[in-house]
């Protein structure tokens, strides 16, 4: 097993400058420097001579991408499409779902904010409602599961949108249990797993969602931007890209059979010029997972851990924290989540005021980059503020001394 740490920093992360400490993985992802030399080199050889790579190589990388990543997420080769992020794929699959006025969709209240307004675009130019599901973390797997169920109860819900892993706080949910309500109440599922692939197992065959999208850049060590959207046989017909291009199939169009059977290949692999750099890495990431990581379970492990560990870094900086996480331990992850305790730092302050939090919201990253070289990430969160820190295979438990020290300076420096 790989010595995970500083030194596999050192080795395989060595773009990184000696003074930038990153435990923000969550918000981008960071590729080793074995995979932005294949990113670099897959570029070159588009530049060098454009018509032979897009004519003829990019197609066969495209599905050989496809082919080498299903295993992993469980499920066939043709309910997947490549596409750049997790927000351009839900919104292609909102663009195809073809939503009136009157069409309620249901969302948490913790949905990502591009996500929210994907649903709010749609009500805002196609009356579709919005039926908000009020959570406040740390809950339980059953509780949260309990209030989509009420929500589905006293609503004709279309829609359900919900995530894998929750982006702030930064805790898991358990969207199969979900996916399997929606089903039990006729619900179109659709899963933002933006935090998916690389952090949390997918099982897609077995868990069936209507739709989910899932980055590689994030967690699976791909440059950005680079997605996998998967659509359950049922709706292939029925899902389009988002730009609407030259592949383009109509829903009743007569095809033959291979084209049937690859028609989500069809209708994703050329919507328009693009670097498609970031999808010759996927069997570089694959690789380097597997042969220079020890796999899935080494990964995850140490990060898992690590997260844990961190949290004692936080309760050690601020014994007054309290970490996001419920009674049976179900939220954990890669990404660790607390809630500041704000009172040590001001009296008055109100998290529920939006202005005054988007102040130091912006005010936290711009002190904590400018002055530190690292970004520990904060919002509002049930009337609190909360704090992410997100651990990867280059992390120390220093890192988060170092961290929470810089987000302590930003918060004094906010408050002074």
């Amino acid at each position: 097993m790989p010595q995970f740490g500083k030194e596999f920093r050192k080795q395989h992360f060595f773009q990184l400058p000696d003074h930038v400490v990153p435990v923000n993985n969550g918000s981008y992802g960071l590729p080793p420097k074995e995979i932005i030399d294949r990113f670099h080199a897959a570029f070159d050889e588009d530049v060098a001579f454009p018509d032979g790579f897009l004519r003829v190589r990019q197609p066969v990388h495209y599905k050989e991408a496809v082919r080498r990543v299903a295993p992993i997420l469980h499920t066939a080769p043709e309910n997947l499409a490549l596409l750049e992020n997790a927000t351009t794929g839900l919104n292609a699959v909102f663009h195809s779902l073809n939503l009136r006025k009157g069409d309620i969709v249901a969302l948490p209240v913790t949905t990502y904010g591009a996500c929210q307004k994907i649903v709010q675009f749609y009500h805002d130019y196609r009356g579709v409602e919005l039926q908000l599901v009020e959570v406040a973390y740390p809950v339980s797997d059953a509780e949260l599961v309990a209030k989509f169920r009420k929500v589905f109860e006293t609503h004709k819900v279309k829609v359900a949108l919900f995530d894998t892993v929750v982006s702030m706080p930064g805790v898991k949910v358990p969207w199969e249990q979900l996916v399997a309500l929606c089903k039990n109440f006729g619900v179109i599922s659709v899963v933002d797993a933006a935090h998916g692939i690389g952090l949390v197992p997918l099982d897609l065959d077995k868990a069936k969602p209507d739709f989910l999208c899932t980055n590689l850049h994030k967690w699976f060590y791909v440059p950005r931007g680079c997605a996998l959207l998967y659509v359950d046989p049922q709706y292939h017909r029925t899902i389009q890209s988002l730009p609407v291009a030259e592949s383009y199939v109509a829903p009743d169009a007569e095809l033959p059979g291979d084209d049937e059977n690859n028609i989500l290949y069809r209708k994703f692999l050329w919507t328009g010029s693009r670097n498609f750099a970031p999808l010759m890495c996927v069997s570089a990431a694959i690789k380097f997972r597997e042969e220079t990581c020890g796999g899935d379970e080494a990964i995850l492990n140490y990060c898992y851990k690590l997260a844990r560990e961190a949290g004692e870094v936080v309760k050690s900086k601020w014994p007054g924290a309290q970490i996001v996480e419920n009674e049976e331990g179900t939220l954990s992850n890669a990404m660790l989540s607390f809630f500041v305790p704000i009172e040590e730092y001001s009296n008055t302050f109100d998290a529920t005021d939006r202005d005054a939090l988007a102040r130091l919201v912006t005010f936290n990253s711009d002190w904590q980059l400018a002055h530190k070289h690292t970004f520990i990430p904060i919002a509002g969160h049930a009337g609190k503020i909360v704090a992410r820190v997100s651990a990867n295979v280059f992390n120390e438990l220093d890192d988060y001394r170092y961290a929470c020290d810089a987000l302590d300076g930003a918060l004094k420096a906010f408050f002074q």
